[in-house]
């Protein structure tokens, strides 16, 4: 218990907190509140504000201790059992994170509430109940509003259906699996199929679906906001923009169609693959090349809000580990490929000269495709080039921090989703340092093993 100065100036430090959070420093702010909340009469708006601070700082074994003693005082209250459900998830307590989630939805069902129970849902593989639940997000501010009728009867009645992604590029690469099992369903209907994706996936998606007996029509989705210069919808191109009644995210395939995690048989190869035809004729260096890892080492860069802020820094490895990581490949012998994008690629400057090859700067999913191909194996953080690699069927090793994102599921080393990953888990110690031991012990036996 702390005993705070008898000179001391709520208000002050109340602003402080509230300064660090509007920085989104919420190490700092939850240090500031820690000082609050050490008294046993603290009250339970306060402590909310300091577990919220807690779990988006990733700490979510002190968060949760604070969010126990907030359900104590506000008993009726929805708040504090879904920050239950949200530090019990980042502990990989998922059945006591369900009974937490369904707590707070009894005393007040919000939208936000209904998507965080929905991801954890995934993590228990029960992914009908999860799949409808998701469908809840529409409610959410910004959001645009769901199909009228909900969407497996839009899916049922378009004539032409307009298939529009949402959220992360690793989203979108990681529910295209819903696309052939919708395409023969729509061409039974007799309509057609329109997927409307980010810029940087139309040529890959045209390339990698046109093994479908009728692929469906790809092309940019419409800008939105600021990024709509005509204010129409359509992006300034001149395409029309989809009718809302025709329209669906490819989000909610799932709870249309149903067959999570994988609706589609296993492809030619067996490895359950559905983008297609994005492998080079040969191998890019011939006979007798030295074997070739692609890297890439950082999640998404999103720091608008806590919780993107917090994905991105508990995803990415530091700089210690991916400098361990690279010498440490290059010295059994692998040739390194530089596989990230954006401001993150200068982190691998110290082992800059190591790496053989690179994906351009500004090149598409497409470009990005052909080089990954190019190597006999990728290792990845969790982010869309670990999406990307599963939907080609490439073998990849994905690294994940110890509260991973529950699609990953927990303890496994496979992934239902994709055949060809290899899951390395962090320890509850949270270091990445172990866990770049444990994959060039693995690369050392795989080179092994491939040499026969």
């Amino acid at each position: 218990m702390s005993v705070l100065p008898g000179d001391f100036d709520l208000d002050q430090v109340l602003q402080e907190a509230e300064a660090a959070e509007r920085r989104q420093e919420w190490c700092e702010a939850a240090c500031i509140y820690q000082e609050l909340v050490g008294t046993a009469d603290a009250p339970a708006p306060l402590l909310l504000r300091a577990a919220n601070a807690l779990w988006l700082s990733d700490q979510p074994e002190e968060a949760l201790e604070l969010y126990r003693r907030a359900s104590l005082l506000q008993p009726d209250s929805p708040a504090p059992f879904m920050g239950l459900g949200n530090s019990l998830r980042d502990l990989n307590r998922f059945e006591a994170a369900d009974r937490a989630f369904r707590a707070s939805r009894q005393r007040g069902d919000g939208p936000a509430l209904a998507c965080n129970h929905a991801a954890l849902l995934i993590g228990l593989e029960s992914y009908d109940e999860a799949y409808a639940l998701a469908e809840r997000r529409f409610e959410l501010p910004g959001m645009a509003p769901g199909p009228e009728g909900g969407v497996a009867a839009v899916v049922a009645s378009a004539p032409v259906l307009h298939v529009r992604t949402e959220q992360g590029l690793g989203d979108g690469l990681q529910y295209l699996r819903w696309i052939p099992p919708l395409l023969e369903q729509a061409t039974a209907r007799g309509q057609s199929v329109v997927l409307e994706v980010e810029p940087s996936l139309v040529a890959l998606l045209r390339r990698g679906l046109a093994w479908l007996p009728q692929p469906p029509e790809v092309r940019a989705r419409p800008a939105t906001g600021g990024d709509d210069p005509d204010g129409d919808g359509s992006g300034g191109d001149g395409t029309e923009p989809a009718p809302a009644r025709d329209l669906v995210s490819l989000l909610s395939l799932p709870a249309a169609l149903g067959g999570a995690p994988c609706p589609q048989p296993p492809g030619p190869d067996g490895r359950g693959t559905y983008l297609r035809g994005l492998a080079p004729a040969m191998p890019a260096d011939g006979w007798g090349r030295p074997p070739r890892v692609g890297l890439t080492w950082a999640s998404g860069r999103k720091l608008a809000d806590g919780f993107t802020r917090r994905e991105y820094r508990k995803r990415t490895l530091p700089a210690v580990a991916l400098v361990r990581l690279v010498e440490g490949l290059v010295a059994q012998g692998w040739e390194p490929v530089l596989l990230q994008q954006g401001e993150d690629r200068e982190m691998a400057e110290p082992v800059a000269p190591l790496f053989g090859d690179a994906i351009p700067q500004d090149g598409d999913f497409l470009a990005t495709a052909g080089v990954l191909a190019s190597t006999d194996l990728l290792i990845t953080v969790d982010t869309a080039m670990a999406h990307l690699a599963g939907a080609m069927g490439h073998p990849a090793w994905v690294l994940l921090p110890f509260s991973a994102d529950p699609r990953w599921l927990r303890q496994r080393q496979d992934s239902p989703w994709y055949p060809s990953l290899r899951l390395f888990r962090q320890g509850e110690d949270r270091d990445w340092l172990p866990v770049v031991a444990a994959v060039l012990q693995a690369a050392a036996a795989f080179r092994a093993a491939a040499a026969g």
